[in-house]
């Protein structure tokens, strides 16, 4: 009975012991790192190979019982090529299901409404490893997109106004023209579409669409409003006026202004609306969907003209002679 009680309790403590042991091994190797640790898995890398990374990374603490249980669960077979980032105070299932599953590093970023390339190339600048002229290098790729063959060398950026604004969640090893391919391909699901079968298309293509939706992202900040703009761009279209639009002056101009003076009227380029008739080259911004549906449905008014107000909305009318009356009358006010 003895001898018996005595094998029982050094099974016990074998017992114990291995379950020590393998709690040891699968547990976090630093529980109160908060670093990061990058890790890139390239297509075809083993198991095997993974576990010997791992270790010397001073992710798990044994390659060999790695190995072991990535066998047993047949999860060598299953890991998902990716950079990762991982903590030392992961234990080896939460490393293993993080490989397995393909939840690579990624960031968030999002591109507003209204973001001209310059600002796009910006913002991916300080959240990526790419500064913003590299970015800029990449914006006159034309990513063998039907509806960017339509840019010209009068145009700044080939990618300008094709940027869907969005919030994005990225691969963090997605180089720039990745990041860019993945912008244009949103922009196409959401209204490539639509573009092309629009009452609109006989007379505008979707270039040219895209063209008047930007400058309505720059003009008009109200919804209402943005529809009204469209029928005033359409109008002047149509009776071969100038568009005259400051927005378009704006992104002439080496930088930004609070407002246009009427010195920068003068300014020499094809972006400029005041010296030259029809459309500019190229869109100015990323316009959003309210814009871009205004695009495409301008309102049914006879509209030619229009200014802005303090508060941000605008005062349409038909003729020149109102247009000056209702200045002022608000100046007289």
């Amino acid at each position: 009975m003895v001898k018996r009680a005595g094998i029982i309790f050094f099974l016990f403590v074998i017992l114990i012991t291995v379950v020590f042991q393998i709690s040891y091994l699968m547990g976090p190797v630093d529980r109160n790192a908060e670093r990061f640790i990058s890790l890139r898995v390239k297509p075809g890398t083993t198991s095997r190979e993974l576990g010997e990374i791992l270790e010397n990374l001073g992710l798990i603490r044994s390659k060999l019982f790695y190995n072991v249980v990535m066998a047993l669960t047949g999860y060598d077979s299953k890991l998902k090529a990716g950079l990762y980032d991982i903590k030392p105070s992961y234990n080896m299932m939460e490393i293993i299901s993080l490989l397995v599953e393909g939840r690579i590093a990624t960031y968030k970023v999002t591109i507003p409404e209204g973001f001209s390339v310059e600002e796009i190339a910006e913002r991916l600048a300080e959240v990526t490893l790419y500064n913003k002229e590299t970015f800029l290098q990449k914006a006159n790729l034309s990513f063998n997109k039907p509806y960017l063959q339509e840019s010209t060398s009068n145009i700044r950026y080939v990618l300008e106004g094709f940027l869907y604004p969005d919030t994005y969640v990225i691969p963090r090893e997605y180089k720039p023209e990745q990041i860019f391919k993945l912008m244009l391909e949103e922009f196409e699901r959401r209204w490539w579409d639509k573009l092309q079968d629009s009452s609109l298309a006989s007379k505008y293509s979707p270039y040219e669409i895209m063209i008047i939706a930007s400058l309505i992202e720059e003009e008009a900040r109200i919804k209402e409003e943005k529809p009204l703009v469209s029928a005033v761009i359409y109008n002047r279209l149509k009776k071969r006026m100038p568009l005259q639009i400051d927005a378009s002056i704006q992104y002439s101009l080496p930088a930004r202004k609070e407002r246009v003076l009427y010195s920068d009227l003068q300014v020499v380029s094809r972006y400029n609306t005041y010296r030259h008739y029809g459309l500019p080259p190229g869109p100015i911004c990323s316009p959003g969907d309210d814009s871009i549906e205004a695009a495409l449905k301008p309102a049914e008014k006879n509209y030619l003209f229009y200014f802005a107000l303090e508060d941000g909305s605008h005062k349409f009318s038909r003729t020149y002679h109102k247009h000056i009356k209702l200045q002022q009358e608000l100046k007289g006010n």
